[in-house]
Protein backbone atom coordinates (compact mmCIF):
# COMPACT_ATOMS: atom_id res chain seq x y z
CA UNK A 1 0.00 0.00 0.00
CA UNK A 2 1.51 3.31 -0.93
CA UNK A 3 1.36 6.27 1.54
CA UNK A 4 -0.30 9.25 1.25
CA UNK A 5 2.20 11.19 0.24
CA UNK A 6 3.02 9.26 -2.63
CA UNK A 7 -0.72 9.26 -3.82
CA UNK A 8 -0.86 13.34 -3.60
CA UNK A 9 2.35 13.49 -5.80
CA UNK A 10 1.06 11.11 -8.63
CA UNK A 11 -2.17 12.97 -8.49
CA UNK A 12 -0.44 16.19 -8.98
CA UNK A 13 1.61 14.72 -11.74
CA UNK A 14 -1.37 13.68 -13.72
CA UNK A 15 -3.00 17.09 -12.83
CA UNK A 16 0.37 19.43 -14.44
CA UNK A 17 0.12 16.52 -17.11
CA UNK A 18 -3.95 17.18 -18.00
CA UNK A 19 -3.17 21.32 -17.61
CA UNK A 20 -0.33 21.03 -19.61
CA UNK A 21 -1.75 19.31 -22.34
CA UNK A 22 -4.48 21.43 -22.60
CA UNK A 23 -2.81 24.69 -21.91
CA UNK A 24 -0.48 23.08 -25.52
CA UNK A 25 -3.70 22.75 -27.47
CA UNK A 26 -5.12 25.35 -26.59
CA UNK A 27 -2.50 27.77 -27.51
CA UNK A 28 -2.23 25.73 -31.05
CA UNK A 29 -5.87 26.28 -31.63
CA UNK A 30 -5.39 29.85 -31.11
CA UNK A 31 -2.17 30.33 -33.02
CA UNK A 32 -4.13 28.57 -36.11
CA UNK A 33 -7.17 30.78 -35.81
CA UNK A 34 -4.82 33.84 -35.26
CA UNK A 35 -2.77 32.92 -38.03
CA UNK A 36 -5.82 32.33 -40.98
CA UNK A 37 -7.13 35.79 -39.18
CA UNK A 38 -4.05 37.41 -40.37
CA UNK A 39 -3.80 35.87 -43.69
CA UNK A 40 -7.67 36.59 -44.93
CA UNK A 41 -6.83 40.30 -43.52
CA UNK A 42 -4.47 40.45 -45.85
CA UNK A 43 -6.18 39.18 -48.23
CA UNK A 44 -8.51 40.79 -48.82
CA UNK A 45 -6.43 44.44 -48.48
CA UNK A 46 -4.43 42.93 -51.64
CA UNK A 47 -1.51 42.64 -49.46
CA UNK A 48 1.42 42.23 -52.05
CA UNK A 49 3.85 41.63 -49.52
CA UNK A 50 2.13 37.72 -49.85
CA UNK A 51 3.92 36.93 -53.32
CA UNK A 52 7.15 37.14 -51.24
CA UNK A 53 5.98 35.85 -48.19
CA UNK A 54 8.11 32.56 -47.12
CA UNK A 55 5.30 31.08 -44.78
CA UNK A 56 2.67 31.22 -47.58
CA UNK A 57 2.68 28.63 -49.96
CA UNK A 58 0.33 29.18 -53.30
CA UNK A 59 -1.33 26.11 -54.18
CA UNK A 60 -4.08 27.41 -56.68
CA UNK A 61 -3.89 30.25 -58.76
CA UNK A 62 -7.79 31.87 -59.34
CA UNK A 63 -6.50 34.41 -61.91
CA UNK A 64 -4.09 34.16 -64.96
CA UNK A 65 -4.02 36.38 -68.30
CA UNK A 66 -5.13 34.50 -71.01
CA UNK A 67 -3.27 31.96 -72.72
CA UNK A 68 -1.36 30.67 -69.16
CA UNK A 69 -1.08 27.38 -67.71
CA UNK A 70 -0.83 25.38 -64.56
CA UNK A 71 2.29 23.20 -63.90
CA UNK A 72 2.72 21.38 -60.85
CA UNK A 73 5.99 22.10 -58.59
CA UNK A 74 7.21 25.07 -60.43
CA UNK A 75 7.68 28.22 -58.07
CA UNK A 76 5.85 31.57 -59.52
CA UNK A 77 8.23 34.13 -60.22
CA UNK A 78 6.73 38.02 -60.19
CA UNK A 79 7.59 39.78 -63.37
CA UNK A 80 8.02 43.57 -63.16
CA UNK A 81 6.30 45.66 -65.97
CA UNK A 82 9.50 47.07 -68.22
CA UNK A 83 6.99 49.96 -69.39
Amino acid sequence: MSTPIEELALYATYWFAAIGISLLTIFILAREILKRWRLNYRLDNNDETLLNDSSVKIEVLTSAPKGSSFVDSVPAILVENPE
